[in-house]
């Protein structure tokens, strides 16, 4: 278990101090890149139970996925069925985000087979120009752009809103930060240090990582890592004296 240091929220201009108390504490589970591509019980597969397991044990308000549930936009039926039977355990919402393996164009997985009507507590962050989800039952907003295409003109931060007072502000997001000149979807510095949020919720690198702390930024990494043999995801604990904490959790399978 690596504990990531809490970082205290910052004030935000034209906060009052009684909004900022207003708002109740939540705990969201963050995953990405889960790669599903096969019906059998594969190491995949167990991971990404396991995700949903942590997330009915620790009580959680909400599962975000920041990109890349599927592998590719090829994937059978079955196991579309069969992510939907998992996410279903969990009694709480959902909230999806595409990735580049299963971007939301016109051939996509999520447009061949709706997950929304599989799971009745899922959202998904469909608009290419950037949506916002209240969180039913809690005092979480998320916002993220959907990805049409993986290509350097598309920006993951491009257009995320200020936050709002009386709620807790998370930006999802796919794609790679600090990435070389002609990289596709593009995350630079200079974006996440200018973003009005409690808490960014990265995809696309497999690898855990906390690349920026105000606001508190981290890649979740995949809930199962071929290349270290390692996984896990990211408990974020939006706490009552108005701190962000976030917990990286190994998926030992």
């Amino acid at each position: 278990m690596d504990l990531v240091n809490p970082v205290s929220s910052t004030q935000r201009d034209g906060e009052s101090f009684n909004d900022i108390n207003q708002r109740r504490p939540a705990t969201l589970i963050h995953t990405s890149d889960c790669h599903l591509d096969k019906v059998f019980d594969g190491p995949e597969q167990r991971a990404f139970s396991a995700v949903v397991d942590l997330a009915i044990s620790r009580d959680a308000d909400a599962l975000l996925i920041a990109g890349d549930l599927f592998d590719h936009n090829r994937v059978k039926p079955e196991i579309v069925h069969w992510a939907a039977s998992e996410l279903n355990r969990f009694s709480g919402p959902v909230v999806l985000l595409v990735g580049n393996h299963d971007v939301l164009h016109e051939a996509s997985i999520h447009r061949k087979h709706d997950l929304r009507e599989l799971c009745d507590r899922l959202f998904m962050l469909d608009n290419p120009d950037g949506d916002s989800f209240d969180v039913p039952g809690t005092e979480i907003t998320v916002w993220g752009r959907a990805m049409l295409e993986h290509a350097p003109e598309f920006r993951p931060l491009h257009g995320a809103p200020p936050a709002r007072a009386d709620r807790w502000s998370v930006i999802a997001a796919h794609g790679l930060v600090n990435a070389e000149a002609g990289r596709s979807s593009p995350i630079y510095t200079t974006d996440l240090s200018q973003l009005d949020a409690d808490y960014v919720a990265l995809g696309h690198v497999h690898v855990h990582s906390v690349v920026h702390e105000n606001p508190l930024t981290l890649y979740s990494g995949s809930p199962h890592n071929w290349s270290s043999g390692q996984g896990g995801c990211v408990v974020v604990d939006f706490a009552p004296d108005n701190q962000v904490r976030a917990e990286w959790i190994s998926l030992l399978l």
